[in-house]
């Protein structure tokens, strides 16, 4: 492989809106995780610590998500109250997750949010790609 083919390599894996959204969530998540932690960690309930990294967490995304990962340029009223209405249903998923398996069940909330990110980060993907920051041609289902 010659530079000028890994160059193009590079440049082709960084269009991937995957990697992207990865790259932002990932950093997002770490963020959030090493907040979540702290205020657990400081005797904070796992519901309510969760609320409050959520909460920032969604502030950093919506920005760095429509402008880097989907690189939207349709109405920013219209994705963020979408962006909201796919992050609010995030958000009931994963306090749902500690309700069930930290409040009911008994697991640690360190190892269940873990879990939690990657399944609520799965689905929040899916929520903006094909209906908040979808292409400004399509119409609305």
């Amino acid at each position: 492989m010659t530079k000028s083919d890994g160059r193009s390599f590079v440049a082709t894996l960084w269009q991937s809106r995957v990697l992207r959204f990865g790259l932002i969530g990932g950093l997002n998540n770490l963020l959030s995780y090493g907040i979540f932690v702290a205020l657990t960690l400081a005797g904070m309930p796992s519901i309510a610590a969760a609320t409050i990294t959520y909460a920032t967490g969604m502030v950093v995304s919506y920005v760095a998500n429509r402008s880097f990962t989907f690189r939207h340029t349709g109405s920013a009223r219209r994705s963020l109250v979408r962006f909201v209405v796919v992050n609010l249903a995030g958000y009931a998923l994963n306090v749902a997750i500690l309700a069930l398996f930290v409040e009911l069940i008994g697991w640690n909330a360190l190892v269940v949010q873990l879990g939690a990110i990657v399944v609520v980060a799965t689905g929040i993907f899916l929520g903006m790609r094909f209906w908040v920051f979808r292409g400004d041609g399509t119409p609305d289902a």
